[in-house]
């Protein structure tokens, strides 16, 4: 690629600031471009659930560091623009963008690094005042703000996003109520043995967990909000002062609307995070649904390391890296002071084996397919965590019975 070229990028959230970072420390040294809705400098999302909420950090800790890098002498210095606008249409023969305001932005490359946004469920009463969504800093802002008067949360969506902030909210001293679509909480993410007793600890700090239940409407009654609901055929009826919508996020980035370079699961790429459909397109973060070689599955990674790490990679492709980028996925989440962390991608075909104890909230799960590492969780281990990740990347074949006994260092089995 010419070095001169001019790379806009679409969406300045923390992927996106990272690829504009990446492409000047990199030596590019042509026009960048960053457009993004957001008036705030690019940040990092993990704390908005946890210490933001709990007053513990401040907004300008989540700015992605070096904080100098964002002001706007400096950014002008180095030939970066940084548009606070919304991108309504691409233009794919022109290879431009349509802004809300009716401007247009031509480029030689496009990055999209849209993220995710906030899903709100399709029934009556879902965007009800007192009825938040948690997905981005302002979000974060309209619900801490919130939460002085709120003596009862409720929290439809048992992801990690409800559980963490769950977690937050018992701190706060509030009552919270979670009302989960499926029969286990963060099932997405967590084998069943880890999910059971991750509820467990919620249960003990005073959070209720309602599973397989189906939201019909929300109403006003009074100064609060009541979630009309059932488990099966029986009706659940749940008071709150204040109502969390955490039930995923949609990646379809809407400016991509009718382009087919996108759909549901974000924008596909391949190995070098490039469209197959548009060479000049790239994606990087949360909105990347990369189809991994060696298996052919197709994963979108809503990480702060994948988007730490793809933004980089995409950087580099831009200026002509050829080896393909590869991630294993990996996750952590603090809850009720418990640290867990997952590597790569648990699913109902995983034996698991446990090496220490659940009931200590200690212990170190491994998920084997065909006797090969594929999976692995840590609660409070967190040192093993690298080890677990060299296993899962490598898929090394190990016994179980040796597995299982932790005399056995997790290191020996590399």
């Amino acid at each position: 690629m010419n070095t001169h070229s001019h790379v806009a990028i679409v969406g300045a959230g923390h992927a996106g600031g990272r690829v504009a970072q990446h492409l000047r420390a990199l030596g590019h040294s042509g026009r960048v471009t960053l457009i993004g809705a957001e008036a705030h400098a690019p940040y990092e999302r993990p704390a908005l659930s946890k210490e933001m909420l709990l007053g513990t950090t401040a907004s300008e800790n989540l700015v992605l560091a070096p904080n100098a890098f964002w002001m706007d002498d400096a950014l002008a210095g180095i030939g970066i623009e940084r548009v606070c606008a919304t991108v309504e249409s691409l233009d794919v023969d022109a290879r431009r963008v349509r802004l809300h305001d009716g401007r247009h932005i031509g480029f030689d490359q496009l990055v999209v690094a849209t993220g995710a946004a906030a899903r709100r469920l399709p029934v009556p009463g879902c965007d009800l005042p007192g009825v938040q969504v948690l997905r981005t800093l302002d979000d974060c802002i309209a619900l801490k703000a919130a939460f002085p008067a709120c003596r009862e949360l409720a929290i439809i969506g048992g992801g990690v996003i409800g559980m963490e902030v769950a977690s937050s909210a018992t701190k706060l001293g509030m009552h919270v109520t979670v009302l989960e679509a499926g029969s286990a909480i963060m099932n997405r993410c967590l084998p069943p043995l880890v999910s059971a007793w991750l509820e467990a600890q919620h249960a003990e700090q005073g959070v209720a967990v309602k599973k397989n239940v189906r939201v019909e409407k929300i109403v006003k009654t009074g100064e609060r909000l009541q979630i009309v609901a059932r488990t099966g055929d029986e009706p659940l009826l749940t008071d709150a002062d204040c109502v969390l919508m955490a039930t995923g996020a949609d990646c379809h980035p809407a400016f991509l609307l009718g382009t087919g370079l996108a759909d549901t699961q974000g924008v596909h790429v391949d190995a070098h995070c490039r469209s197959p459909l548009a060479p000049w397109l790239y994606a990087a973060g949360d909105v990347a649904c990369l189809r991994d070689a060696e298996s052919g599955v197709a994963l979108r990674q809503e990480t702060w390391r994948n988007a730490e790490n793809q933004a980089r990679a995409v950087a580099e492709m831009l200026l002509g890296r050829t080896e393909p980028y590869r991630e294993t996925p990996w996750m952590w989440t603090d809850q009720h002071g418990h640290a867990i962390q997952v590597t790569g991608t648990p699913d109902g075909a995983h034996e698991w084996i446990v090496r220490g104890s659940l009931e200590a909230a200690s212990a170190t799960l491994v998920g084997l397919r065909n006797g090969c590492v594929h999976a692995g969780v840590t609660i409070n281990q967190s040192r093993d965590r690298r080890h677990i990740e060299a296993l899962v990347t490598g898929r090394h074949a190990v016994d179980k019975l040796r597995m299982a006994d932790t005399r056995h260092a997790l290191k020996t089995f590399l």
